[in-house]
């Protein structure tokens, strides 16, 4: 039985795949279980329910989190309209104290229910800001959302989501969101060195151009040519509009190595051990939670120096390239699979500073203070 004095919290999610946004909020309703009585609100219901969505389903049921679903209709088909109304009925079911509201698919969603009803638009509000580039082709759209939704309270998952939250409000006044950092799990082992035979790659992301995965042809090419080593296999774990030329790339393309397109890896955190290298040619993130948790893992990650993305990486990391250097990022995964060994003692090394900075203590007892502001239950009243 819950609480009386708990506080009841609605997360607003875009669906309950893969993906950081949901990650935080899953997090954020076990470990502040016994604070917070949590719902979610995933805006998206794929017709067919997949394995990963069923797990993050089971884990909601475990702490007693009522699942409500927005829509299956695509948002250009009367979505929007059908998931802001079955928000508007879950507020009114759950009747939150704080309403938390994850990227801009939800906080569209979010908006129109806002228009619908004024005990929705009433429901304090916290945002936070997934990634460092928002409302991608949809700038007008994006002012108009930022308007309705200018009474919360903004965090963003590093100063690049900050910058861009600053940015897509000019002219509205709300406060700079304040920076909560992700939190990466402590029970993530190293994983100790295995003498793998082939020496497995991974790239797990969507396949789109945020994730530079249209650089992954020019990037492996180079590299085959590049390393000594011939005994690699690539694994490319994901969904996304360049899956299909990904695959034409791959099937065209003459190398020793082996590369293989795979859907998106359930619980992927609980098997990185199973990898030696990850490979992170993103464009653009809001933090980048998986490649710390790699390297939590002691797997050496290959990245740009892309906004959100270079706060995670230490300041003298050395596995880092400027944004979309294809030559760059070949040459250091040439090295990488050469001398696996020294770079796993480099991402090793890591690990201390990753977990005080990326602690789960601090990122949910700030966001707890958020949510007792909000709901004006602070401690001591």
């Amino acid at each position: 039985m819950a609480r009386a004095d708990k506080l009841r919290v609605m997360h607003i999610i875009t669906h309950l795949e893969l993906g950081g946004a949901e990650d935080v909020a899953m997090q954020l309703a076990e470990t502040l279980a016994s604070d917070v009585e949590s719902a979610v609100f995933a805006v998206i219901e794929k017709r067919e329910v997949s394995a990963i969505a069923a797990h993050r389903a089971e884990r909601m049921q475990a702490i007693d989190a009522p699942v409500f679903w927005g829509t299956r209709r695509g948002f250009k088909s009367g979505g929007v309209l059908q998931a802001a109304f079955r928000l508007v009925r879950a507020v009114e079911r759950f009747r939150p104290d704080v309403l938390h509201v994850h990227t801009e698919i939800p906080e569209l969603t979010l908006a129109v229910a806002c228009v619908m009803s004024r005990a929705v638009a009433r429901t304090p509000l916290l945002r936070t800001v997934h990634n460092s580039v928002l409302w991608i082709d949809w700038g007008r759209l994006g002012a108009w959302v930022t308007r309705w939704l200018a009474h919360g309270r903004a965090v963003a998952v590093s100063q690049a989501a900050a910058d861009a939250d600053q940015a897509i409000a000019a002219g509205v006044d709300r406060p700079r969101a304040e920076v909560i950092y992700n939190a990466v799990s402590i029970s993530i082992a190293t994983s100790a060195p295995v003498d793998r035979r082939p020496l497995r790659v991974l790239f797990a992301a969507r396949l789109v151009h945020q994730k530079g995965a249209d650089l992954l042809p020019a990037i492996l090419a180079r590299a085959q040519r590049q390393a000594g080593r011939r005994d690699v296999e690539m694994v490319i774990a994901g969904e996304g509009v360049f899956r299909d030329d990904l695959a034409d790339a791959f099937a065209k393309q003459d190398g020793a190595w082996q590369i293989g397109l795979v859907p998106p890896i359930e619980r992927l955190a609980e098997k990185l051990s199973n990898y030696d290298v990850m490979l992170a040619p993103s464009r653009f993130e809001g933090l980048g939670l998986l490649y710390l948790e790699a390297l939590l893992a002691g797997v050496p990650v290959l990245a740009f120096r892309a906004p959100g993305l270079n706060e995670v990486l230490p300041p003298d990391y050395a596995l880092a390239a400027d944004v979309g250097d294809v030559e760059a990022m070949a040459a250091m995964l040439a090295a990488v699979v050469d001398d696996i060994a020294h770079y796993r003692q480099m991402a090793a090394a890591c690990r201390p500073a990753l977990l005080e900075r990326f602690s789960t203590r601090t990122m949910t007892l700030a966001y707890l203070d958020h949510y007792r502001v909000l709901a004006g239950k602070e401690q001591g009243q």
